[in-house]
């Protein structure tokens, strides 16, 4: 998917002004994976741009569940223009209805196998509609039936830390999937939206360590320095005796029996009513992964599935505040922490080995003793390496935050790397998948590895907002240009350090403080700044020698 236009009808959105056409370029690189990068400063408004794109997704998958009322989905306070190009499908067709006759209801089916330029209105009126054009054509064609086929495949969100207003539409939608898993007969939802968080974290790593693709799965390893995952282990906790949480569990046995499968050894406790999986890890124990479940994604979205049981632990009334709460009301302050021994579902005990190296005594220890930066990594790197279908969003605000300088330096690197659909005999990708991915950073390294077509700057003036290219090239520019001309940084220094140099200067009025002045240089660090205090300081020793010379 190739974010298009976005426009907001009606009123603003938290920080973003209304009635303003966000126009955004789609440059197509087969051999790089489709990037847009929100950049600027805090309250530019960069965030909120994610927000919005979760809540107009959020609102058309509410529109496709059984359960959705009339009037949510004529929602006359919420209004939006949006277009996206999605890849052509390999596998799978595009499949468009045309020639519909009431009478007799005739369906003639068309089907597309190339780019689709999708269009979708949302007015104030409460009118909805999407159409689409191949791309290259101008004809635009509405779809009648069966819209979901053109939206996203997947769209995943992750926040680095305290944006958790970004949350708010993935843990909505997370409790109308349960609503319509509990209602439903199939006790199953086909679900487009997932958020990253700390349980999501353990998926990603289980599931890319079992089923990953060999390149990509080396690569990753060699960044953790780990040879393979160890074991780890999963409980589930039946003693919730209430005849829905029964009802539910019994109907999701066909999720846990394949992991019983998997698993070297599992005890069911009829005391503690707990059934215990647990998993060390050897070549049979992968090849019983790969018979169940084939890709880490699959895996993973059985995790999530599972994870979802523990909603059962929330009262009715917690339920229905989370499905109707407004999009200002940041949800995760008004949900209470169960206690990790009372969740039906959970992940737990993972061990990992790590590579062995000349002094090291300790080569297995357990995946949470990792810093906060490889968390992330995983988090980050690891979702969008298990992610093989075309035409997915992945939103993320500042998934950097939590990295050194190196990885900073690496990042589009280590994103590329992991998305190949193919490898070549070094490990490196020949084709990328069909993604996009829209991230905010204050990060000028991953903006130098950004075209500035690519590159977004968020400019605040009064309420108005632009969104702007730079006007020079970043891709490969130097940190300090980039701290200059995106960030209105022009020192490459911290102020309180660039004040002292300052001060120094201000300082010099003889020449016996020019001598002073250069061993109190000796204590500063190099940078240009630096070097600037120096060229000052001769050209100041200069002009007061000159001057006792004229005396």
């Amino acid at each position: 998917m190739k974010l298009v236009r976005l426009k907001i009808l009606g009123e603003d959105f938290r920080s973003l002004p209304a009635n303003v056409d966000y126009q955004f370029n789609v440059a197509s690189e087969d051999s790089k994976l489709s990037t847009k990068v929100f950049a600027g400063l805090n309250g530019s408004g960069k965030s909120n741009f994610l927000e919005l794109l979760a809540e107009i997704f959020y609102y058309l998958e509410r529109t496709k569940l059984q359960e959705t009322p009339k009037s949510y989905i004529e929602n006359k306070n919420f209004g939006f223009e949006i277009e996206y190009i999605l890849p052509r499908k390999e596998n799978n067709f595009y499949t468009i209805y045309k020639n519909k006759f009431k009478e007799d209801v005739i369906n003639l089916d068309f089907p597309i196998q190339q780019e689709v330029h999708v269009r979708i209105k949302k007015d104030l009126e409460g009118f909805l509609e999407m159409s689409y054009s191949l791309v290259g054509e101008d004809k635009f064609t509405v779809i009648d039936d069966d819209f979901g086929q053109f939206l996203p495949s997947k769209i995943i969100a992750y926040t680095s830390g305290q944006n958790e207003l970004l949350s708010n539409p993935f843990i909505r939608l997370r409790y109308h999937y349960f609503t319509e898993m509990v209602n439903s007969e199939n006790k199953r939802s086909n679900r487009r939206l997932y958020f990253l968080d700390t349980e999501s974290n353990y998926s990603i790593f289980i599931a890319n360590m079992l089923l990953g693709k060999t390149a990509p799965l080396q690569y990753l390893k060699s960044i953790f320095r780990i040879e393979d995952l160890h074991s780890f282990r999963i409980t589930f906790n039946y003693k919730h005796n209430t005849q829905e949480a029964a009802t539910i569990l019994k109907e999701k046995q066909i999720l846990w029996n394949p992991l019983k499968a998997c698993a070297t050894t599992w005890r069911d406790d009829n005391t503690a009513k707990c059934l215990i999986l647990d998993f060390v890890i050897n070549e049979a124990t992968h090849q019983a992964f790969h018979h169940h479940y084939k890709t880490a994604f699959q895996l993973f979205q059985a995790f999530y599935e599972l994870q979802s049981l523990n909603l059962l632990l929330e009262k009715q009334a917690t339920r229905k505040f989370v499905t109707n709460a407004h999009k200002t009301i940041n949800i995760t302050d008004e949900l209470s922490k169960s206690d990790p021994s009372e969740l039906i579902f959970r992940i737990e005990k993972i061990r990992i080995k790590r590579q062995k190296y000349e002094g090291n005594k300790k080569d297995i220890l357990y995946y949470k003793s990792l810093s906060d930066g490889e968390h992330q990594l995983n988090e980050v790197i690891g979702s969008v390496m298990m992610m093989e279908e075309d035409g997915c969003l992945f939103l993320m605000d500042e998934p950097d935050t939590h990295f050194n300088p190196k990885w900073r330096a690496k990042m589009v690197t280590m994103l590329n790397k992991v998305s190949g659909k193919e490898y070549d005999a070094d490990g490196n990708p020949e084709n990328i998948h069909q993604q996009e991915l829209i991230m905010t950073t204050h990060s000028p390294f991953i903006i130098s590895d950004n075209h500035k077509e690519n590159v977004y700057k968020f400019v605040r003036e009064g309420k108005a907002l632009k969104l702007e290219n730079p006007e020079f090239e970043t891709f490969g520019a130097s940190v300090s240009f980039i701290l200059e001309t995106i960030f209105d940084r022009d020192i490459t220094i911290s102020d309180f350090s660039n004040k002292a140099l300052i001060n120094l200067k201000k300082s010099i009025n003889t020449l016996d403080d020019i001598l002073r002045v250069k061993k109190e240089l000796l204590s500063f660090g190099e940078s240009i700044e630096k070097f600037d205090a120096y060229s000052y300081l001769m050209a100041k020793e200069n002009e007061l020698k000159s001057d006792k010379h004229v005396d």
